[in-house]
């Protein structure tokens, strides 16, 4: 579904609005507060600096015609703050090549690969009532069609502020700000995205969150919506919903999935 919905969007490099983390993509997407992992480089860069101990973490789909989007990625916190690196790559299998007459030429593989350099860090009494959390993300964006091949860099910025009088999470992320990428003659803007989010953990086993995104290229504003639900100790059940229109028409809907936690697994 995802490179479908791709196809209809005037940004370019738009596999950079695909969920990299089964947590948050059952959620609904709505991450931008919870953020807490290293998939903190695709949603909000601030969640790098909650991460307490080293982390690796990787997500593979294998989706139609041979395309697979991975991500892998790794943070070390550190007594500055946490240090992150992550690399996104969606990538088309063998695409057969045909000339504007229609006929057959050499066939060709497409993909598009970002690698992100991260780093979050919490400061208190940043503002008064909580501790607030701050990350960056750098990243080099690659794509290649046949021998074409466009590169840009773009930068993500992030907050978290943690309330001490509630137990509530504000969020906020910029993702994708730079220059569009360049095939030859055309240049397409980066998927600009400005999120909101909110957490709020209703009881100890209970945590709900919303986040509200606007897409600038696509003039298009999203809601997504999600809970989970700790049933037992290391086991937790969620479910989401992402609101969708235009572009994103087919990323939208119900979400769901489970959590398990051996020890720090």
């Amino acid at each position: 579904l995802a490179p479908a919905a791709q196809a209809g969007t005037p940004a370019g490099a738009a596999f950079l609005k695909i969920d990299t983390g089964a947590r948050a993509t059952a959620l609904g997407g709505a991450y931008t507060a919870v953020s807490d992992d290293v998939t903190s480089l695709r949603y909000n860069p601030a969640g790098l600096s909650r991460i307490e101990k080293r982390e690796l973490g990787a997500t593979h789909s294998q989706w139609l015609l041979d395309t697979r989007f991975d991500f892998i990625g790794f943070a070390q916190p550190t007594s500055r703050g946490t240090f992150a690196l992550g690399m996104t790559r969606l990538a088309v299998g063998t695409i057969e090549g045909r000339d504007s007459q229609r006929q057959l030429t050499s066939d060709f593989k497409a993909s598009d690969t970002a690698y992100a350099l991260g780093f979050g860090r919490s400061i208190d009494n940043l503002i008064p009532g909580g501790k607030t959390h701050l990350g960056a993300s750098l990243k080099y964006i690659d794509s290649k069609i046949g021998s074409d091949s466009a590169s840009t860099l773009a930068l993500d910025l992030g907050g978290i502020h943690r309330l001490s009088a509630r137990p509530l999470d504000l969020g906020v992320s910029v993702l994708n700000i730079g220059n569009g990428v360049k095939f030859i003659d055309q240049t397409d803007p980066l998927p600009l995205t400005l999120s909101l989010g909110a957490a709020y953990r209703l009881t100890k086993t209970l945590n709900l969150a919303l986040d509200v995104k606007q897409s600038v290229p696509d003039e298009h504003t999203s809601v997504g919506l999600g809970a989970e639900y700790s049933v037992l100790s290391g086991f937790t059940l969620r479910a989401g919903y992402a609101s969708a229109g235009g572009a994103d028409s087919s990323l939208g809907g119900l979400s769901g999935g489970f959590g398990v936690r051996l020890a720090d697994y």
